[in-house]
């Protein structure tokens, strides 16, 4: 910045005198006697340096528009400083190059006598190759259409910068100017108050002095006994206002009553009070530390927020109106059946606006809480929940959905001040409540999540939020993910993130699984990953992941974050064999960083059994069909009462009643900008490999019918042949041809790589087989046995 603020004076400062007492000295000559003089006498303020720069850029390149250019360095040291994108500053200084050239070529093409200035070299070239080429007039046409083309098509994205940089400008300076207007203001009205009061006591007090002196004059002589004593003047600072029922003659009310109606005394509804709700303080992301070094020495730079869209402007206005209609259907039907309200409070949420009303004391919660139905049909709206009572206050809650519901986006979540000083190990944004407060949970502390929901209700958006949350809050070296998506389209997005995230099965060319049977295998391998951890926690001395990585930095383990998109389909294809790995990951994993997200579409208890509701305690429910799919999630009623498209109810293990949550909207785009960002990043060299699991164990004849006396599978030498016949290795190869299932065919090939027939698995790429022939490979089985 400092360096463009020269740049700029120096070409403001050029004087053409300079250019003469320059000409004679060189360039590297800074020090001489000669060169002294000559800044003694030069007319630039920015010296030597100065004037050659102003001289060289105003006669032999664009003249005097080289300062846009200039300009542009300047807000490009100004996004540096302040750690921003580069994108902006980039895209303005391509525009100030493009108007600088521009506008001096069409200075070229004059022959005012300052035009050289405006032009120089460069602006001249130009000029006198359009005008032999086109002509005069075509030049000028050509010149002012591009000038007006690229202002078009880049001064959006100008005028989009400058707003946000103007809208940052007023946020920060609107604070501390709206706390001083409102302190004058304050001081005027309390100046104002005081006069006023002023005046009506000197009022009064004139008033109440005349009729004394009236009333002693009406006195007759002869009845000085019956004679009141005149009332004394009242004093300035005396207060002289009757009591509010010396003022109307009525009873004083409760102080959240109105009066209502033409005639005094006949009290109405009780007064609504609207609550402001919760507003969040913004961050910008991109001012962290966004370029991190991984422990294999390979620098890796968080997503930028830019990659998300902008989030639409909101006048964040209140429908007062619709709130009043609301307020009063509601009134009158409780009226009906005879249920009093003493207070009534409204919180407006993005979808749904929460009233809070406290009853009188001889009204039973019970009986309002049996209105469900009939409120629903007096407001005329879909959605209508009763919480009876709201935990923590003397009230009952009535949501009602909002006349004009408001889309909560994924960047205004995360570009808060909350998400950006996090210190929870494994943050996760899961929306925003009813009082508009961005809620952050922590997925180490749930420590396995239950999402279900039907379809189309947000489930799949939600598990997309959660890892993005984890992407911009989390490095490689810290976290790391296991995907299984049955239904194949959910999470192929993330297939970029093989290289940085994704962890790698042994045996398995895919790092997220699709397939049934190679889930099963993939849960049994995180099981053993899980039963490691505990040996190397058990060795170290310590209790948890958090304590270990304390202790070893330098063998830090990181978090694995499981998951399922969709159970449903696991249980029906593999039952039993899914369900257990399942529920030993789910009792045990907690200590060793290795945590569950689980995802379905049916709610049924077939699916969501008994045992895995135990070891879930963390669950959110988004729309379902009926009460009964509700209470299979959540043990109770209203997730059949939300409206949809994110809308969720959150049961934290740590609280006893749901919280109301609108989750944020991030699209398949977004996304994928992510991901993209990510995979173009170098790959890490150290991999993240799950163990093997262990042997499946059976009974004596299934075992001996599977292996032979040397714990090798009895396929094992059909396998080698095999593989050494066709020149190729993989375990789909194995299950075609030996007809084997997939966890078996997996460790026929483990087998075959341990005894040096195949390579080991290297990612996505096919092993090769080390045995170039039958002889060979019969040799390398006789020294076997």
């Amino acid at each position: 910045m400092l360096a463009a603020l020269f740049f700029i004076g120096a070409l403001l400062s050029f004087h053409p005198e300079d250019e003469s007492l320059l000409s004679s000295l060189p360039w590297n000559d800074i020090s001489s006697a000669e060169a002294r003089n000559v800044a003694d006498n030069i007319g630039n303020p920015f010296g030597l340096l100065g004037a050659r720069l102003s001289a060289f850029f105003i006669r032999s390149f664009f003249g005097y528009p080289a300062i846009l250019p200039g300009i542009s360095l300047l807000f490009w040291g100004w996004s540096l400083f302040r750690q921003k994108s580069l994108k902006s500053a980039l895209l303005f200084f391509l525009y100030m190059l493009f108007m600088a050239i521009d506008i001096a070529a069409m200075f070229g093409l004059t022959s005012m006598p300052f035009s050289d200035y405006l032009s120089g070299t460069i602006g001249r070239m130009m000029a006198a190759m359009l005008s032999t080429l086109i002509g005069l007039t075509g030049a000028w046409v050509l010149l002012i259409a591009v000038a007006a083309i690229t202002s078009f098509y880049m001064g959006r994205g100008l005028i989009s910068i400058f707003s946000e940089n103007v809208r940052s400008a007023r946020d920060n300076l609107g604070k501390p100017l709206g706390a001083l207007s409102g302190w004058i203001e304050k001081r005027r009205k309390k100046k104002t108050e005081k006069a006023r009061l002023k005046e009506e006591k000197k009022k009064l007090k004139h008033e109440r002095n005349g009729v004394a002196e009236n009333s002693e004059t009406a006195v007759p002589a002869h009845s000085d006994s019956f004679a009141q004593p005149a009332s004394p003047p009242y004093r300035e600072d005396e207060e002289i206002f009757p009591a509010p029922s010396e003022q109307t003659g009525l009873p004083d009310l409760p102080q959240s009553y109105a009066l209502t109606g033409a005639h005094a005394g006949v009290s109405g509804e009780p007064e609504m009070i609207i609550s402001a709700g919760v507003h969040e303080k913004e961050a910008d992301l991109d001012e962290r530390r966004l370029k991190v070094k991984t422990k294999d020495r390979e620098p890796y730079r968080f997503p930028s927020i830019d990659l998300l869209e902008k989030v639409p402007d909101d006048d964040n206005r209140i429908d007062e109106q619709h709130l009043t209609e609301s307020k009063r259907k509601l009134l009158e039907k409780l009226n009906i059946y005879k249920i009093d309200v003493v207070r009534i409070s409204t919180t407006v949420g993005p979808r749904v606006t929460l009233f809070e009303m406290e009853l009188a004391p001889d009204v039973k919660v019970s009986r309002v809480k049996s209105l469900e139905n009939d409120l629903a049909m007096a407001l005329a709206a879909r959605g209508i929940r009763i919480i009876a009572p709201i935990p923590g206050k003397n009230a009952v809650g009535v949501e009602i959905p909002n006349g004009k519901p408001k889309t909560v986006w994924l960047r205004s979540v995360l570009q808060v001040e909350k998400f950006k000083n996090s210190t929870l190990k494994l943050p996760i944004v899961l929306g925003k409540t009813i009082a508009n407060e961005v809620f952050i949970a922590d997925l180490a502390a749930m420590p396995h999540l239950l999402i279900a929901g039907a379809t189309g209700a947000g489930k799949s958006v939600c598990i997309n939020v959660i890892i993005s949350s984890l992407l911009y809050a989390c490095s490689p070296d810290k976290v790391k993910f296991v995907m299984i998506d049955p239904k194949r389209v959910e999470l192929f997005h993330y297939q970029q993130l093989k290289n940085h995230f994704l962890v790698r099965f042994p045996g398995i060319d895919e790092q997220i699984i699709t397939d049934p049977q190679k889930a099963v295998y993939a849960l049994k391998c995180v099981v053993k990953e899980m039963e490691l951890r505990y040996e190397c926690l058990e060795k170290a001395g310590v209790r948890n992941i958090g304590d270990y990585n304390q202790r070893l930095p330098e063998e830090a383990i990181p978090y694995l974050v499981v998951i399922i998109d969709e159970l449903a389909d696991l249980m029906i294809t593999a039952g039993r064999e899914v369900e257990e790995p399942i529920i030993r990951i789910a009792q045990l994993a907690r200590a060793v960083g290795i945590h569950l997200i689980v995802a379905t579409q049916r709610p049924s208890v077939d699916v969501i059994t008994g045992i895995i509701k135990a070891n879930f305690p963390s669950r959110i429910a988004f729309q379902v069909a009926s009460r009964v799919d509700s209470r299979t999630i959540l043990d109770g009623s209203g997730a059949e009462q939300l409206l949809g498209n994110g809308d969720m109810l959150y049961q934290p293990s740590d609280q006893p009643k749901t919280m109301r949550i609108q989750g944020p909207y991030v699209s398949s785009d977004e996304v994928e900008a992510i991901t993209t960002f990510i995979g173009a990043q170098n790959a890490l060299k150290n991999m993240f490999v799950l163990p093997v699991p262990d042997l499946q164990k059976g009974n004596g004849a299934s075992m001996s019918g599977m292996q032979d006396r040397d714990g090798r599978d009895s396929m094992f030498e059909d396998a080698a042949r095999l593989v050494v016949m066709h020149q190729q290795a993989s375990v789909s190869l194995l299950q075609r041809r030996l007809r084997l299932g997939f966890s078996r065919a997996a460790r026929v090939m483990d087998q075959l790589e341990y005894s040096g027939i195949v390579s080991e698995a290297d990612g996505s790429k096919a092993r090769e087989v080390l045995v170039n022939s039958e002889d060979s490979l019969e040799l390398l089985l006789r020294n076997l046995d």
